[in-house]
């Protein structure tokens, strides 16, 4: 299982655009379902250690099923997962900033922000997780439609730029993170049962 790329690009520009919000540049890294890395971005001015941390966090949340914060609080040293940290070559992160992104009650991939505090970093998620589970209502409204390949990022800026033009053509306005997401759900959609 793997996220379609249009998807995991669309997610990054909006942890990107999550974090130039606040002013603090960010590594963004979006792993598969077992943890692998999937798509990565590093915003100028990102501290070099957060390309790994980010990495390490969207493992912990895929592989493990769950948000970092939450894996923190059961690796304390009373907690049913004391010392997970020392295993997978210390890439088990025990703070926020990881999440698992799921799919019709499965996890498809994760997402893993650094760069600012703890409480940044999962500040600049909450909109990727957002927009993921508004993907995941509107290929559940959107059903079936013809597929195309997970990696088909031509077809997925054509239809957004079509959407677009046939807003603009009749006076409406375009909010382009809106149509991002909305595209993302077709895609989600055609890729359904492959996800």
């Amino acid at each position: 299982m793997r996220l379609p790329y249009p998807v995991a690009q669309t997610l990054c520009a909006i942890a990107e655009a999550a974090a130039r919000d606040i002013g603090v540049p960010m590594a963004i890294a979006l792993a598969d379902e077992e943890g692998s890395l999937q798509f990565f971005a590093r915003m100028k001015g990102a501290l070099p250690a957060s390309s790994e941390i980010s990495c390490s966090k969207a493992f912990t949340a895929a592989s493990l099923r769950m948000s970092t914060d939450k894996v923190g609080e059961l690796a304390r040293s009373d907690g049913v997962l004391a010392g997970i940290q020392n295993t997978h070559g210390g890439r088990i992160i025990l703070f926020g900033g990881g999440f698992p992104l799921y799919f019709d009650g499965e996890v498809v991939g994760a997402i893993g922000i650094s760069g600012g505090s703890v409480e940044q970093d999962m500040l600049v998620a909450g909109p990727v997780i957002e927009a993921f589970v508004e993907m995941e209502r509107w290929a559940e409204h959107f059903g079936s439609v013809p597929t195309f390949s997970l990696q088909d990022v031509d077809r997925a800026h054509n239809l957004e730029k079509s959407l677009a033009f046939a807003l603009e053509k009749e006076g409406l306005p375009v909010d382009w993170r809106e149509l991002q997401i909305l595209v993302g759900g077709v895609v989600l959609a055609a890729c359904g049962n492959r996800l």
